[in-house]
């Protein structure tokens, strides 16, 4: 009997109806177990302990964050037993924006479908050395996107805020409020052969196209080319931003000279003062940070091309 896991917010409502509705298209021949948060990163834990324990499928219920606690569990998982594990996705969260450039459906049909075809494609991940507020090194791994400038600023006022407004909204005003108050970073950044210097809006290294609820920030990324996707907007002033926000709903590259894109196997970026990052919706630490990306690193449950 394949074991299936459910990694689940423990604040969504909808969340605690998913095992009901995935066992009523699933046969016998699966066994569902659900586990729900209880506090920031437990998702972590969770996914390690279901992986090591030797589940078939580890489905993240939520949203970027909690697929990537899940995927920074199973990426500490047993090296063996992580190999085997197919990651699933039920977007159930804010920004949903993974799911957005994997295709991944909301329909409890469509997942118990692809669980009983064993459907997956292997994709890549990032790896992040960052510094804590005390200066200690850390790594993290994201699966959409990191990034430093307005948008962790962004990310910092949505998770301090409610969501009253609904998520699209929510992030509108989050992205002013973050324009209106922010101080222009001077970053230093090496990728491969590419070097930068300057003062940035935002630097974005992307696995994924989407952030921000639906904003195409990073039109040539793929989940499985065994690359990231480096973007760089740099001293733009907000009233040519905002022009570009209709275009970048709809995966447009923005098209102004302090518009950069680069497709790169890592990057390092460097800063004269500590600014903050965000890392799939979280902000988990400072620069300086080195970013690499690692080919094929999960099974995701999708029929991503």
């Amino acid at each position: 009997m394949k074991k299936v896991s459910l990694i689940i917010h423990g604040k969504s409502k909808k969340g605690k109806l998913l095992k009901e509705k995935i066992a009523k298209v699933l046969s016998a021949d699966f066994q569902i177990n659900e586990k729900f948060t209880e506090y920031h990163d437990h998702a972590i834990e969770l996914a390690k302990n279901e992986v090591n324990n030797g589940t078939d499928f580890i489905i993240s219920c939520g949203g970027d964050g909690l697929l990537s606690e899940v995927a920074n569990g199973v990426m500490s998982a047993d090296k063996d037993k992580r190999e085997q594990v197919i990651v699933g996705l039920f977007p159930l969260g804010t920004g949903n924006d993974f799911a957005r450039t994997a295709n991944i459906s909301k329909s409890p049909e469509d997942i118990a479908s692809l669980i009983k075809n064993n459907t997956y494609t292997k994709i890549d991940i990032g790896q992040v050395e960052y510094h804590e507020k005390n200066g200690n090194k850390k790594i993290r791994f994201f699966t959409n996107v990191t990034d430093v400038g307005v948008g962790a600023k962004t990310v910092e006022l949505v998770n301090n805020g409610n969501k009253i407004l609904g998520a699209r909204l929510t992030f509108v005003i989050s992205v002013l409020r973050s324009f209106l108050g922010y101080e222009q970073q001077q970053l230093n950044i090496k990728a491969n052969d590419f070097k930068w210097s300057g003062k940035i809006v935002n630097v974005s290294l992307a696995n994924g196209q989407f952030f921000g609820s639906g904003l195409g920030i990073a039109p040539y990324a793929k989940l499985n080319d065994g690359k990231l996707s480096l973007v760089i907007i740099g001293n733009m002033r907000i009233i040519h931003f905002l022009k570009y926000l209709p275009n970048l709903r709809k995966l447009k590259k923005v098209e102004h000279p302090e518009a950069h894109y680069q497709t790169v196997d890592w990057c390092e970026i460097s800063s004269d003062k500590a600014y903050p990052i965000d890392l799939d919706g979280d902000n988990p630490g400072y620069t300086p940070l080195r970013v690499d990306v690692i080919p094929s690193a999960i099974k995701l449950l999708s029929d991503y091309k």
